[in-house]
């Protein structure tokens, strides 16, 4: 054990020194104090991008009488609906795969070319399949410890029913993944992509639900029927039809869950207004949408990297004023070391400037400076990302704490 010795005079006149120009200082009467820590407070408004239909804006509306068509109007500015014909989609599920367990509670069938020639095998109800990729880079399908089929391309398994599905898991088919339509394996460099290729119809019903509560057709049905045009519209425009698949399962494109999301409600919504899309001078628009306005939705080119849309320009929305988060309840607060941490900035920030901003007015670009005297100049999408905002919609207010005691 090493025992502890009383400093030397000279050391100890340079601890205090260091005192002095650290982290605390000891006053004559003995109070150790630290020096004042800045935070930043950012209290905002809205919930996403804030670029067309607002989800809220739309349910206010409805309870307050609007119809479908006159929400739509209000949030893409000049449109008209049209009717598009029946279609398919590609839907990417999960990518880079060695196997999947896939089942059906109906008769099915997968659909590729054997070296035999055969290009359909059929497949036993209720039985669990492995699909695997072998070494040579050809599709196999084992049942237990039998090979069913082997596949020198893609493959495609399907129910044969009209209401049927395909469920698909890692080891066994999960009750939540299940699908209309087809799943689709496609070889891809050593693995394989799982596509659901399934009617536009049907991919709805298992957006819709996922993008808005189907409750809201309890009491404000118009909102579920805006969201459904919306979602077929935007689902429309932002097809890959040189790529193995057209959309994402998720945010990139629309959060869809197959037939494990289905509710009737938004079923009936979604049936109701079959086809129907937006059009502005006889093109499909991009129907963007999103959760929460603030009270005002943004010009499109002042969110996204694209030039001015007529139908995506900032329009007033009262009626958002309905959602929690038309105002935000927790403004969330950041130490300046922090704050500086997560904007990827060289040390403690010590001032937020806000120097642009869109019409709304979400921040479209701020400065911040550090202790150390450097200016970086960000986008408000950036500031949202990396601090984990709801909405580029904010204002940023920095508290200077008092120095605390302690003894």
């Amino acid at each position: 054990m090493t025992r502890l010795r009383r400093p030397s005079a000279l050391l100890a006149a340079a601890l205090g020194a260091l005192a002095l120009g650290g982290a605390a200082a000891t006053t004559a009467g003995g109070q150790t104090t630290t020096p004042a820590a800045d935070t930043f407070t950012f209290t905002g408004s809205g919930w996403g991008h804030g670029v067309g239909m607002s989800q809220y804006g739309a349910r206010g509306r409805a309870l307050a009488g609007w119809d479908a068509a006159r929400i739509l109007r209000h949030y893409y500015t000049g449109t008209k609906l049209s009717v598009v014909k029946k279609r398919t989609v590609r839907v990417l599920l999960s990518d880079g795969r060695a196997s999947v367990a896939v089942s059906s509670p109906t008769p099915w069938r997968a659909v590729g070319l054997r070296p035999n020639g055969r290009r359909t095998t059929p497949l036993r109800a209720g039985q669990t399949y492995i699909l695997k990729m072998l070494p040579d880079g050809r599709l196999a399908l084992h049942q237990g410890t039998r090979r069913t089929a082997v596949f020198s391309g893609p493959v495609r398994l399907l129910a044969r029913a009209k209401e049927g599905w395909v469920a698909w898991g890692r080891s066994q088919p999960e009750s939540t993944n299940r699908y209309r339509g087809s799943l689709r394996a496609v070889p891809s460099g050593g693995s394989f992509d799982l596509v659901n290729v399934v009617d536009l119809e049907d991919y709805l019903r298992g957006v819709v639900p996922r993008e808005m509560p189907a409750s809201w057709g309890d009491d404000a049905l118009p909102a579920l029927v805006a969201q459904s045009v919306a979602a077929r519209t935007y689902a429309i425009a932002t097809l890959k039809p040189t790529a193995d698949y057209d959309l994402f399962n998720d945010d990139r494109s629309q959060v869809y869950g197959g037939v494990s999301a289905e509710d009737p409600r938004a079923s009936r919504a979604v049936l109701s207004t079959r086809g129907t899309v937006l059009t502005y001078d006889g093109e499909i628009i991009t129907a963007f949408y999103f959760s929460t306005s603030g009270g005002r939705t943004e010009d499109v080119q002042n969110v996204f990297r694209t030039t001015a849309r007529p139908y995506l320009k900032s329009v007033p929305d009262p009626y958002d004023r309905i959602s929690p988060y038309h105002v935000w309840p927790d403004p969330p607060t950041f130490t300046a070391a922090r704050l500086g941490s997560l904007l990827g900035l060289d040390g403690p920030v010590t001032d937020v400037t806000v120097v642009r901003r869109g019409v709304s007015p979400r921040v479209l670009e701020a400065r911040v400076t550090t202790r150390s005297g450097s200016r970086t100049t960000l986008t408000g999408t950036s500031m949202r990302s990396s601090l984990g905002l709801r909405d580029t919609w904010f204002t940023v207010a920095k508290n200077a704490r008092a120095a605390t005691g302690r003894r």
